[in-house]
């Protein structure tokens, strides 16, 4: 028997409204299948209904794009609405098909502020000031939302100063991400050495709007910034005899794992050791500063103390960086950082982020509207073995960050399609 997290599907209200408001369609009977989609990598959430109808929607609304959408849907995991601040718009209709008896058309939706993203631009110049402010006045002053909550914008410990060059918001709080160090993190130098780690990553989900630390994404202990006790990480098991669930809901229904070792690329982009070169055109004077990853990294998501690689090649450095000050430009010492090192923390953020995306797997499961991207989730597989103990592997198992997600919205196959990523192998991380 199918699992009702599979099966059960009731939508409540399902509207389209005309630019000018005076119109509304009820879409609730014309939808053939919704799919919703978020990712760590995205700024913003999209989503796609397949429409069906008997009587011509396009021309008779018509849609013409920034049409307002409301969805308001009931699962067996829970109701899933976008209304209000977060209904989402019209950006584009695709396979249009139209005959005597109906009409068929995709709608591609968008979330407001990834359509404002479009027209607004980022202009004055912002004071030396923690990186989080600047992500929390562009979101309030530029994109002019408050679709984010405060402990979903994450402290940064330093701070930094530089001119928005009339650029793109969304442009602007993303490059922000890899120059953010985690309050959580002791960072800094000592002698040659560059300390801690950095990189910050930002998103929307729906709980809206996100900053934070790829290091607080990955404890396990908090899938909120702040919280100070684990929290529920679901658990989901492919294996028949590991079953966590017996009514099915939280079984793994496919997967594939998409990438797995590639020691060549970490070489490469220097994620294990690199060099960077930093000429300061202010003071006249150059310095070289070594990182090795595997001595600064705490967070990680899998069980191992250190990280497993070839010391033969990963404690050399594999990347050399050259990097030159902006000097004079922003702060009259010539730099736009306190300590004036910004090309360093970028390499280590570069460092993190390829570590992040060192496994990923492809997953799908029972449809979940309360799983969203940037959450934690525990994948269970079987060892393989021929004795068929059933057994969890110890290696593959463990737990994983969600990158990107799709609810997929359908009659008899609601499922939540996933792929998850994480930075080491093993069971369970140091907490």
């Amino acid at each position: 028997m199918s699992s009702p997290s599979v099966t059960y599907l009731k939508y409540k209200s399902v509207e389209i409204r005309s630019l000018d408001g005076s119109r509304r369609i009820d879409l609730t009977n014309s939808i053939v299948f919704a799919d919703y989609f978020e990712d760590i990598l995205s700024p913003c959430v999209t989503m796609t209904l397949q429409i069906v109808s008997q009587y011509s929607i396009f021309n008779g609304l018509p849609i013409r794009g920034g049409e307002v959408v409301t969805f308001d849907t009931e699962t067996y995991s829970g109701d899933f609405t976008l209304d209000g601040d977060f209904s989402l718009y019209v950006y584009k209709v695709s396979g249009i098909i139209s005959d005597a008896n109906k009409e068929t058309f995709t709608l591609h939706l968008v979330s407001r502020e990834g359509l404002t993203n479009e027209t607004a631009r980022v202009q004055r110049k912002y004071q030396l000031r923690p990186i989080n402010e600047h992500v929390t006045t562009i979101l309030r002053d530029v994109l002019r939302t408050n679709k984010f909550r405060s402990q979903n914008i994450e402290r940064t410990s330093n701070s930094y100063s530089f001119i928005g060059t009339l650029k793109k918001p969304f442009y602007v709080l993303t490059w922000l991400g890899p120059k953010g160090i985690p309050s959580t993190s002791s960072s800094g130098r000592s002698g040659t050495r560059a300390r801690g780690v950095s990189g910050f990553l930002f998103y929307e989900n729906k709980d809206g709007f996100n900053f934070r630390s790829i290091d607080s994404l990955v404890s396990a202990t908090r899938n909120q910034v702040g919280s100070t006790s684990r929290e529920n990480i679901l658990r989901y098991s492919y294996s028949q005899a590991t079953t966590i669930d017996n009514n099915g809901d939280f079984s793994i229904l496919n997967y594939s794992f998409e990438k797995n070792i590639d020691l060549m690329k970490s070489l490469r982009v220097g994620m294990y050791a690199n060099i960077t070169y930093f000429y300061d055109l202010y003071r006249n004077r150059i310095d070289g500063i070594t990182y090795k990853l595997n001595e600064e990294i705490q967070s990680k998501l899998g069980g191992q103390g250190q990280l497993n690689y070839p010391q033969e090649f990963g404690n050399r450095p594999s990347r050399i960086l050259f990097r030159t000050s902006d000097a004079g430009v922003v702060q009259s010492n010539g730099s736009t950082t306190e300590s004036g090192r910004d090309a360093v923390d970028m390499a280590k953020s570069f460092s993190r982020y390829n570590l992040l995306f060192t496994q990923a797997l492809n997953m799908i499961v029972p449809l979940n509207v309360n799983l969203k991207a940037g959450n934690i989730v525990y994948a269970q597989f079987q060892k393989v073995d021929a004795a068929k103990t059933g057994e969890p592997d110890e290696e593959q198992s463990g737990n994983y960050l969600i990158k990107e997600l799709r609810h997929h919205f359908e009659g008899g196959q609601m499922v939540t399609s996933l792929k998850l990523v994480r930075d080491s192998y093993g069971l369970y991380g140091a907490n």
